[in-house]
């Protein structure tokens, strides 16, 4: 009975020591809380002219064709698949017209 005590104890100063944490459940705050994940993510990403920053492949991920689009960021020159910015191949069009900035530069 006393070693149930002791852990007892043990455990609850334990669980005193953890950090207090938070979560907001709505669509909007974890739509939010992925969206930042991802941009930590992208801006810790080592890129080159050969790989999607997006997705760090050279190709777009499942059953995406080879030969697929790509557009250019035109301030921190990084490539992207359009399938993996989700842009049909009207959007991207318009968009290689003029100026594009990846979700990092805007």
């Amino acid at each position: 009975m006393f070693q149930v005590i002791r852990g007892f104890l043990r455990a609850v100063k334990y669980l005193q020591k953890l950090p207090q944490m938070q979560f907001e459940t709505s669509k909007k705050a974890m739509g939010e809380s992925r969206r930042n994940m991802g941009l930590q993510v992208l801006e810790a990403s080592v890129f080159d002219e050969e790989t999607c920053s997006m997705c760090g492949a050279d190709r777009p991920p499942g059953e995406a064709p080879a030969n697929t689009d790509w557009i250019q960021c035109d301030k921190c020159d990084r490539w992207f698949h359009a399938l993996c910015l989700t842009m049909d191949p009207r959007t991207l069009k318009e968009l290689k017209q003029k100026q594009w900035l990846c979700v990092l530069c805007k």
